[in-house]
């Protein structure tokens, strides 16, 4: 029965719509704090400057800009649309791309795990994310999370396609409808983020793998499909060569990292963030930043004792559970950060609180909700800016948290209902050495 209902998820809308309920609220108080305190600090110019000047390309396009600042198609049109109408409405974006990866993450782990979330799950999960603020907090991470959405949706349909009884007789056309909507995600997945095109590649390559080992043969609706992943890869790499990302950079930052030693350590990082229940701004004071660490390897470690045993017991899951590692390659191989984690966030979460909430429903309530005071506390910290000390502890460099990032303020958010562009100003704009200008604030 279990596995029964797992495959009609929707069949369950009240669960579901509890878990938008939910989540909305928590992602609303979160909004609410960015949009009475906060600022669009220097980061924002890479996505406000092209809006403002209504050009993509005038992200890395203008004379003296540094190579390595990415072209996002879809963020700029998101950020831009907001911007005609109103422009902190990029806030709402984020709230539903978020609310809707946690649903279709969820359902992914339903149908993987053949389990089934209990009402108060779907409740919890709707707000069970530290990193929820991170992603709502700022335009450059629209990005983020329209990409968390895709992946969500992609995991969803990947894993979808692997359950389906490939023995039973289906309609013409109908048993490639999973796939070929798999194929559709993916190729939008190349214009969100760069840490998202590993999973772009990988999650069609093997769904077109499997089907050929189990079917022998491919149906025209899944060939023409199979063609966009293809030609977007393709669009992604013109778009690449022509406009240098600093992930593709020789060393650095954004460097690929060739030390085992580095991706092991990525890899817990990128597993820390999402399920770790302590605010990663802790990372930014002395003494909070150990205990931080602590939980973090705790945390890890349950988790992955979960999937041991889960794997024990189900062998199949095993090849889903390594694609959406191997998903993760950017995370791992270049850099490992909050921001990024989130793609994985509501799976991982979800993992959890399936396999918790049956045997200790109060300690999986009570993580869900240290998940999301975690998140809360993260945006008073950010909100209350540089000036604000947790028990006098010192500052260290760290992420948007860190005492050096809340610098060169562009427009404050709750009072800044468009971005254009003021030729007569005489200085250079940020990080836009020789284009003189400056980004105008409209009320």
């Amino acid at each position: 029965m279990i596995a029964d209902n797992s495959r009609r998820p929707w069949a369950r809308y009240g669960e579901i719509i509890g878990c938008v309920v939910v989540g909305s609220l928590g992602l609303l108080l979160l909004d609410a704090l960015t949009f009475l305190y906060a600022v669009y600090y220097s980061d924002d110019i890479n996505v406000l400057y092209p809006v403002a000047v209504h050009s993509l390309a005038g992200n890395i396009g203008s004379p003296g800009r540094p190579p390595g600042n990415p072209v996002r198609p879809l963020e700029y049109l998101i950020v831009l649309a907001a911007n005609n109408l109103y422009l902190p409405l990029w806030l709402a974006a984020s709230l539903v791309f978020l609310v809707g990866a946690t649903i279709l993450s969820a359902l992914a782990c339903e149908r993987l795990f053949d389990r089934q979330l209990t009402k108060a799950g779907w409740w919890v999960l709707g707000v069970a994310n530290p990193l929820l603020f991170y992603v709502c907090s700022q335009p450059d991470a629209v990005s983020q999370a329209l990409s968390n959405l895709l992946f969500g949706g992609a995991i969803f349909a990947f894993v979808s396609g692997l359950n389906r009884p490939w023995e039973q007789p289906v309609p013409d056309g109908h048993a490639d409808r999973i796939p070929a909507f798999l194929n559709l995600i993916a190729a939008a997945l190349f214009f969100t983020k760069e840490t998202a095109v590993a999973a772009a590649t990988l999650l069609p390559a093997v769904s077109a793998g499997v089907m050929r080992f189990k079917t022998r043969q491919f149906s025209r609706l899944f060939l023409f499909s199979l063609l966009l992943p293809i030609a977007a890869a393709a669009g992604w790499i013109l778009l690449k060569l022509e406009f240098p990302l600093m992930m593709l950079s020789d060393g650095g930052r954004y460097g690929l990292k060739l030390d085992p030693l580095t991706w092991s350590q990525n890899l817990v990082i990128t597993l820390a963030f999402p399920i770790t229940p302590l605010p990663s701004s802790f990372i930014a004071f002395d003494l909070l930043r150990p205990l931080w660490i602590l939980v973090a390897v705790g945390s890890v470690i349950v988790f992955m004792g979960v999937l041991i045993h889960a794997s024990l017991d189900r062998p199949k899951i095993i090849l889903p559970l390594l694609v959406v590692a191997a998903s993760c390659a950017p995370m791992i191989l270049v850099y490992s950060s909050e921001l990024y984690s989130s793609m994985i966030a509501p799976f991982v979460v979800s993992i959890l609180i399936l396999f918790g909430v049956s045997k200790a429903p109060r300690l999986t309530l009570a993580y869900g909700l240290l998940l999301y005071s975690a998140s809360l506390t993260n945006s008073i910290v950010y909100c209350l800016g540089s000036d604000f000390n947790i028990f006098g502890l010192r500052h260290l460099p760290y992420s948007i948290y860190g005492e050096g990032y809340q610098f060169y303020p562009i427009c404050p958010i709750g009072t800044t209902a468009h971005v254009g562009w003021d030729e007569t100003a005489t200085s250079d704009v940020l990080y836009h050495s020789g284009v003189k200008g400056r980004i105008s604030c409209t009320q």
